[in-house]
């Protein structure tokens, strides 16, 4: 990998190529090492490998490059002492091993630094290495989310991202537009009509889901967006024990209805009602509409 060019693809799909310093001394020591990994090459081609190799290691001066030297004058002492290659063969391997080990450090092989995850001084390990209690991984600081005013550590990002994707979310858009054009309506009556305000999104839902079933009461079509809350008795004004879900169309008729028990049989207008007390029992443990609700019961006693 360090001895692989720079590749981008440009605007025409072609791919180009670009060495660096960097990876040009990848492809040096890439060269380096599969010569000397190579097995069955004649003494004097073997001598002239381990004097490039004890050339190039003696570049960077540290207890790994002066066990690679020694190696290497044991190796070429033996050789010329005519030992068997079969009994160098240990030798051989741990010069190999001893060489890719010399390959990743940075410092003689600075494209190495950018694959490298794990710092070569465990001593940084140390360092800004924090505990993530959602995934019990030890990272890094920087795989944290680690706001300014912050005394403790929370997940880490990877975390943060898999809760973010599997965390469910409810789009209130088609309630919205629901809600607004139930209080454009009313307000059209001009009637100051104020229970429609403090009704919320959430509320709304809950009734058109679990009371109307997100469908109109008398064709059951079940597209929101087709769908419109209206007064049941056009005459008091809108609470969600006076209204009824229907379509646009349907909406548009029934407000010209001037008597609901002449217009509609008796068994739909009883379901619309249970409809309503389901509401009541519902709104009934929100502060702000009990006030409303008994209104409601004090008209609906002395009429």
């Amino acid at each position: 990998k360090c001895a692989q060019p720079k590749r981008w693809r440009a605007f025409d799909g072609k791919i180009t190529e670009m060495d660096t310093q960097d990876t040009l001394r990848g492809r040096e020591l890439l060269e380096i090492y599969r010569s000397i990994s190579t097995e069955g090459i004649p003494k004097d081609e073997r001598r002239d490998v381990l004097l490039t190799l004890r050339y190039t290691v003696k570049e960077l001066d540290c207890k790994l490059t002066q066990e690679i030297v020694e190696l290497i004058d044991r190796e070429v002492d033996l050789m010329t002492r005519a030992v068997k290659e079969c009994n160098l063969e240990g030798l051989r391997k741990r010069i190999c091993t001893l060489f890719l080990q010399c390959i990743k450090i940075p410092e003689f092989n600075p494209e190495v630094a950018r694959l490298l995850k794990v710092p070569q001084d465990p001593l940084k390990l140390y360092k800004n290495i924090y505990f993530c209690h959602s995934c019990e991984n030890y990272l890094p600081s920087t795989e944290f989310l680690i706001p300014a005013n912050s005394h403790t550590i929370g997940r880490c990002r990877l975390c943060y991202k898999l809760d973010n994707e599997a965390r469910w979310r409810e789009s209130f858009l088609k309630y919205r537009l629901l809600l607004e054009n139930l209080r454009k309506s009313e307000a059209d009556y001009e009637d100051d009509s104020k229970i429609v305000s403090f009704v919320q999104l959430p509320d709304l839902q809950y009734m058109i889901e679990n009371i109307w079933n997100s469908q109109s009461a008398l064709s059951a079509w079940s597209e929101l967006y087709d769908l419109v809350m209206v007064r049941w008795d056009k005459q008091h004004e809108w609470s969600p024990w006076n209204t009824i879900l229907l379509t646009k169309e349907e909406a548009d008729a029934h407000l010209k209805l001037c008597n609901l028990e002449k217009a509609y049989e008796a068994a739909f207008i009883y379901r619309i009602k249970q409809k309503h007390i389901r509401a009541k029992n519902y709104f009934a443990h929100i502060p702000a509409m009990s006030s409303f609700l008994q209104r409601s019961d004090n008209q609906a006693n002395a009429s």
